[in-house]
Parts: structure tokens; C-alpha cells; sequence
């Protein structure tokens, strides 16, 4: 358990990714302005034998109820002109990442309501909580825990859970379920 994501190593972590990284943050303005994040991608994503990077975004108007509850619990302090320029930066840095990383960064808008801010490395799920308070999320408390995230997202393409799953792996089945989730539930932005 972390007591904000700064304690949890997120760059050291980001750079020693050999294949995979999900990140469903919502936001990624942050991303754009911690050098040493938007570096940890950058040597992630430089590895030979590294796959893909998932970002699963949220947009900034939508029909949905609830995107406007959604992004005062995330950004409770800022007006819709400030939500505005966070957009605009973390679209900015999104699309600098997969210019610069071309083929290796898919991005996903989605409806569907995110639960949780989710970060998987490889076999690793660091996540978080949203919730309504002046406390941004980057400041709650993060939780790590190691799966099995090949066999997990195997499951979750043919949705179908093996009886014999240990408690442990169920629980972070979760996780990836609502991943896969947001991103069916997406539209990909073709960067």
C-alpha cells in the first residue's frame, strides 16, 4: 500500500516494462508536465521486446450523465476553462508520445464510466479510488499487487472465467475487465 502515487516508484516502475503498459487514468496532463514520467514511457517504450501501450482516456463532452460528476470527483477544484486546458494538455502529450513511438501507443476515448484509476505494468496492477473529495486521486492510496496478465487478458478476450481461478486471480480479473471494458467501449483515436 502507497500513501500517494508519488511513493509508489510510477517512473522506475514505467521504465522497467518489458512488454506491456495500460494506463487508465483518464488524464494525462500530469504525464506531460513530470519529466521524469513522460521519460520512464520513453525508455518503456524504446525496449526491444516491448508490445504496447494502452491509454484509455475520457472526453470532455459527452451526452453521458455521468462525465460532468465524473470530472468535478477527479478535478474538483477546477472550472470548465482550466478541465479545458488539462484536455488540451493531455491530448498534447498523448499525441507527442505516439508520434514519437509510432505503432507502439494505442489510445482509447471511452463511454463507459471509469471505477478505478488502473496502471498495469506487465504483470503488475497498481490502482487507486476515485472519490468525491478536495483530495485529488494522486493522493488517496495506491495498492500493488502481481497477477498473471497474459493468462488474465486471455480470459477477458473470451470472457469466459476459468472455474479453478484462485480468489487472488479473480480480484485482479477485475481490474483487467474493466480495462478491456473501457476500451470496448471506446472510441480509438488514430494518432
Amino acid at each position: 500500500m502507497y500513501v500517494g502515487l508519488h511513493t509508489a516508484s510510477l517512473p522506475q516502475v514505467l521504465a522497467e516494462a518489458r512488454q506491456r503498459i495500460v494506463l487508465h487514468m483518464a488524464l494525462y496532463a500530469e504525464f506531460g508536465r513530470m519529466p521524469a514520467l513522460a521519460e520512464a514511457l520513453h525508455t518503456a517504450l524504446a525496449q526491444p521486446t516491448f508490445r504496447r501501450l494502452q491509454m484509455i482516456t475520457v472526453p470532455l463532452a459527452s451526452r453521458r450523465g455521468w462525465v460532468d460528476e465524473f470530472l468535478h470527483a477527479l478535478r474538483p477544484d477546477l472550472t470548465a476553462v482550466q478541465m479545458g486546458h488539462e484536455f488540451a494538455a493531455s491530448r498534447d502529450f498523448i499525441v507527442r508520445l505516439a508520434v514519437r513511438h509510432e505503432g507502439l501507443v494505442e489510445v482509447y476515448e471511452t463511454h463507459a464510466l471509469p471505477c478505478a484509476p488502473c496502471i498495469i505494468v506487465d504483470d503488475r496492477i497498481l490502482f487507486g479510488h476515485y472519490a468525491h473529495s478536495p483530495v485529488p486521486m494522486e493522493q488517496g492510496f495506491w495498492f500493488s499487487v502481481a497477477a498473471p496478465m497474459d493468462e488474465l487478458f486471455a480470459w477477458a478476450e473470451t470472457g469466459v472465467l476459468p472455474r479453478d481461478a484462485t480468489p487472488r486471480h479473480r480480484a485482479a480479473f477485475r481490474f483487467v475487465c474493466d480495462c478491456r471494458n473501457a476500451m470496448r467501449q471506446a472510441k480509438r483515436m488514430l494518432l
